[in-house]
């Protein structure tokens, strides 16, 4: 015997069956599945009047018929109601169908003049279903009356069913909206909080990567420089003073670093020039930096900062350069050495960073070889230049 969920073409109808009867999104939080519940009955409460009212005109067998399917009926619409927030859609759909089959012999039984009671089922299909499902059905519905009541010559009768019924389908398919558009901002506020704490995340792991990464290499080149004096037993003075200097840098590094917490720290570029001068001093390395920042835009300067910053500590870790030149212009910045450059493949955390550092501002960053030898960084960024700039340039 051939199964049908074997196969691809099984598969496929199992997978748009189960997409038909996934819970829609109204009930999908605790609120909701209350106010369906409460709704539910009233709406009960407010017809069993009108459904016995209705019984005491038939004759006593159709009156027990539709006691008996009345009950399964609100029934079946009770339990499918509390079970709408389950993901399983094999018993959603067997009381779907249920439901409906249930509202259709009733109103079969009781006449066209009781259309009204498949108001429960529509609700059922209105809520529970995907949409294109419940449009299907709520028009195939209104449409089957419509014809019933042609057919039997009672159009009349059913005409007030027809306007109950759609109003309510209106108003039900309306509230399911609201509440599916309700859940897409929730998530979408969900996202946007979740976007907000990853990219802080991100902005604090490239502050204390640019902040500390400078810090700590100066801190080793100083105590490397410390240990080749005290080794070779001359000149205490200067190893004194070194060791003076690594203290500061680590002082003035954790400062950096609760400043980044904080996020109050502002990297200045004059300041960034100072700092890689005395780093290039000590490791033994030419510097030929600019003798200032002024031709430089100031809403480049932070960012060039930055950039100053990790291309010479590059520098100084990985290219075992001897000479190092800084050049500035009004929206670019220069930075090249004459060493080995990076033995490392791929572009690491500082460089990434400074990346999507130039980003922000609306430029780029370029790193790699020289043609001639060597390893060149480049920042540049577009800005509103109302003077002629120029370059400043020097020996430090």
């Amino acid at each position: 015997m051939v199964n049908l969920a074997d196969g691809v073409f099984g598969h496929g109808l199992m997978r748009t069956v189960r997409r038909l009867f996934l819970p829609a999104s109204l009930f999908t939080d605790r609120r909701a599945l209350v106010l369906s519940v409460g709704l539910s009955l009233l709406f009960t409460a407010l017809m069993v009047p009108n459904w016995l009212d209705a019984l005491a005109k038939l004759d006593p067998g159709t009156a027990s018929w539709s006691k008996i399917i009345g009950v399964a009926y609100a029934a079946a619409y009770m339990v499918f109601v509390l079970i709408g927030r389950l993901e399983a859609w094999l018993p959603r759909a067997l009381l779907c169908v249920a439901t409906i089959a249930l509202g259709t012999a009733l109103v079969v039984l009781m006449g066209l003049e009781n259309a009204w009671l498949l108001m429960f089922a529509l609700c059922v299909i209105l809520t529970f279903t995907h949409r294109a499902v419940s449009l299907v059905v709520v028009a195939l519905s209104l449409l089957g009356i419509t014809l019933a009541g042609w057919v039997t010559g009672g159009l009349a009768e059913a005409l007030p069913n027809l306007v109950v019924l759609g109003s309510v389908s209106v108003a039900i398919g309306l509230l399911a909206w609201l509440f599916d558009v309700n859940n897409e901002l929730r998530h979408a506020r969900d996202q946007i909080a979740t976007l907000a704490v990853d990219r802080e995340r991100e902005r604090f792991a490239r502050d204390l990567h640019d902040l500390l990464g400078h810090s700590v290499t100066t801190i080793t080149v100083k105590a490397g420089l410390v240990r080749r004096l005290l080794e070779s037993g001359r000149d205490p003075a200067i190893a004194i003073a070194e060791v003076r200097d690594v203290e500061r840098l680590a002082r003035q590094a954790l400062v950096d670093v609760r400043a980044a917490v904080s996020d109050y720290r502002t990297v200045t570029l004059s300041a960034e020039l100072a700092a890689v001068g005395e780093a290039l001093r000590t490791a033994g390395i030419e510097a030929r930096l600019p003798l200032a920042v002024d031709d430089v835009a100031p809403e480049l300067q932070q960012v060039f900062g930055y950039v100053l910053r990790e291309a010479v500590t590059n520098v100084v870790r990985h290219s075992r350069a001897g000479r190092v030149s800084v050049r500035l212009g009004h929206d670019w910045l220069l930075v090249e050495d004459d060493g080995q450059g990076t033995d490392q493949p791929t572009e690491g955390n500082g460089l990434r960073g400074l990346k999507e550092r130039m980003q922000a501002v609306g430029g780029v960053l370029e790193a790699g070889p020289r043609p001639g030898g060597g390893y060149a960084v480049r920042a540049a960024a577009p800005v509103e230049q109302h003077e002629a700039a120029g370059t400043s340039g020097g020996n430090g």
